[in-house]
């Protein structure tokens, strides 16, 4: 699974696929296409450079005290990743660790993995899960409040911020918001100002469609020479390898698209060559969430640039908010904002699921919890 699609899987899926209208530059726009590429390259040349900030600065007041960590671990790739690695986290600082399956596709599973969390005793010190929004676990949030236990959802969209849900939601609304930079910022900048793209949008998944929205809206400002449109793609697409032929068609209709944004790397894998098979062929792709096969796609020169989700962190980040709200610290929307980079065949050295910088992370937390 690429990086960040069981994070964010909805309910159901709704609607059939089809294209939208192409969000053009606001009319009377002033600035230039050369204008408009000096800004991007700008961007894009700090985003080529590691992150070294974890998001997090503020140690623990005290070594972590013990108690027992709950993921609730849906079946896909991705949710394996961030299982194995909140197990990791939990360990190193001295916490017990628990895994509860659920499947993505049946929220009802997730509720009772929350409600069979909150039977345990003691008390988790911190419940973690992937991708489903606010409007299916939200019922249970009174429950986790009266029990003291925080609720630490991943890449869930919008998140309410309470005492129970004290991050909102780990790569939240605000990274999102970076990431579409990012990928627009490349767009124009790759595209010397002149990109006709076509970004994925999946209304039933609120992150990704704030991405779409996000990206739509970025190039809109800051390219006139540029133009976006979007193609619908619904779960069950996802779940059916159905998102390739949509995306075909749409570039069918469109012969002057030249990019592809996706939001989800693992989606549109096998994309060029059926692209080709179907008459169009130089189209670039470009998106978030890329797994090891679109990391060596890019090394290939198949495919352009993805901006990296780092999973690893994001599971010890989940773990460093439960220890937080065991001391009663404060803490910041998202645990503080998510590294991320641009990764290009430049910057791409060893393709792997997630690529997570800084690399010295597992050290810059053990010293956050006073574990030396």
């Amino acid at each position: 699974m690429g990086a960040l699609a069981g994070l964010m899987l909805a309910t159901a899926a709704c609607g059939s696929s089809g294209s939208s209208a192409g969000t053009q530059p606001a009319a009377g726009s002033s600035a230039s296409a050369p204008a408009a590429v000096a800004s991007a390259q700008a961007v894009v040349d700090q985003l080529l450079k590691p992150p070294t900030s974890l998001g997090v600065t503020d140690r623990l007041t005290k070594a972590p005290t013990g108690g027992t960590f709950v993921y609730l671990s849906c079946e896909l790739a991705l949710c394996q990743i961030l299982n194995k690695n909140m197990s990791e986290a939990a360990s190193a600082a001295g916490l017990g660790f628990k895994s509860i399956p659920i499947k993505s596709a049946d929220p009802a599973t997730l509720i009772a993995g929350m409600q069979q969390a909150l039977t345990l005793s003691p008390p988790p010190v911190g419940v973690s899960f992937a991708g489903l929004p606010e409007a299916v676990w939200g019922s249970q949030v009174a429950a986790f409040a009266a029990a003291g236990v925080p609720l630490i959802p991943v890449g869930a969209g919008e998140t309410s911020k309470s005492p129970a849900v004290p991050a909102g939601s780990l790569n939240g609304p605000a990274d999102i918001t970076a990431q579409a930079k990012a990928i627009a910022s490349y767009f124009v900048a790759n595209s010397a100002g002149r990109g006709k793209a076509l970004v994925l949008n999946v209304p039933d998944i609120g992150a990704f469609k704030q991405f779409t929205g996000d990206f739509s809206s970025q190039v809109a400002s800051a390219c006139p020479g540029c133009s976006v449109k979007q193609v619908d793609i619904t779960l069950a697409q996802t779940a059916s390898n159905g998102v390739v032929p949509a995306v075909v068609s749409a570039l069918q209709r469109d012969p002057s698209i030249d990019y592809v944004v996706t939001v989800e790397g693992e989606w549109t894998a096998g994309l060029v060559p059926a692209a080709k098979a179907a008459g169009r062929s130089g189209i670039h792709i470009v998106g978030i969430n890329p797994t090891s096969v679109d990391q060596q796609a890019i090394l290939a020169g198949t495919e352009t640039a993805f901006v990296n989700i780092p999973l690893k962190i994001t599971s010890w980040k989940a773990v460093d908010v439960a220890l937080r709200y065991a001391q009663k610290m404060p803490i910041a929307d998202g645990d503080g904002a998510t590294p991320y980079q641009l990764l290009t065949k430049a910057t791409i050295t060893e393709p792997e699921d997630s690529v997570d910088a800084p690399s010295d992370y597992v050290a810059q937390f053990r010293k956050l919890w006073g574990l030396g």
